[in-house]
């Protein structure tokens, strides 16, 4: 201990332990400073290489157009279309004509087709203006005509009748063809047929003279074609 009065002991220059503690925390926080912030510039400049790679690759990445992509349409139905009906020719009916037509005539709907009269016989020979068509009853040659025949002379016939109008055995007669005299009287030579249809005959006459001839049918719907053979 110094008395008093006595000149005091100098201080120590040595600097006490908190201060030396002091200084060497002072000097270590700028190296923890740089290693800090040497550590946050490597993380800053990774960070933004990163986004800048990023950022190229997108700038020279080519996008993708967008395709349409076509909608699906509805599926069509198929329905199926009916085949046209084989079209048929649609026969009309026919009837028959009454008295003198013009040839050909057309045969009745349903009856046999009308055939062509027999040819002359030996010593006729056919006459222009002596071949008619008809149906029904008639007299030919129409009016007041007539002509006259030697005798033997011909009558050439065909006919077609309803079916059934020559009976039930088909041997009645359908058609008959009687000489008209001057005054309106029946000539001696008549030709008939029978059954329903004659196809092609040619009946003898006789008796010559000066003629118009009747024709008669069982049947309105009879037709013929009858032409007149003179000799």
């Amino acid at each position: 201990m110094t008395a008093p009065g006595e000149p005091g002991t100098a201080p120590s220059a040595t600097p006490p332990p908190r201060q030396a503690a002091t200084r060497r925390s002072r000097w270590r926080n700028p190296f923890f400073t740089l290693l800090v912030g040497l550590l946050v510039g490597l993380a800053v400049g990774v960070a933004g290489g990163y986004l800048i790679f990023n950022g190229r690759t997108v700038a020279i990445t080519t996008t993708p157009q967008a395709t349409a992509t076509p909608s699906p349409s509805a599926t069509p139905v198929r329905t199926s279309t009916p085949l046209p009906a084989t079209s048929q020719p649609v026969q009309t009916a026919v009837s028959a004509p009454q008295g003198v037509v013009a040839c050909p005539v057309a045969t009745p709907t349903g009856q046999h087709p009308l055939g062509s009269p027999g040819a002359p016989g030996a010593g006729q020979h056919a006459m222009a203006g002596l071949d008619f068509c008809g149906g029904g009853s008639a007299t030919i040659p129409t009016g007041t005509s007539r002509f006259t025949t030697s005798g033997n002379w011909g009558v050439g016939i065909a006919d077609s009748c309803p079916v059934g109008s020559s009976g039930q055995a088909g041997m009645n007669t359908v058609l008959t063809v009687t000489e008209i005299i001057p005054g309106g009287g029946q000539g001696p030579d008549t030709a008939t047929e029978s059954g329903d249809w004659q196809e092609s005959g040619t009946v003898l006459m006789p008796t010559g003279g000066n003629y118009q001839l009747q024709v008669t049918t069982v049947s309105p719907g009879c037709v013929w074609h009858i032409a007149i053979y003179p000799s």
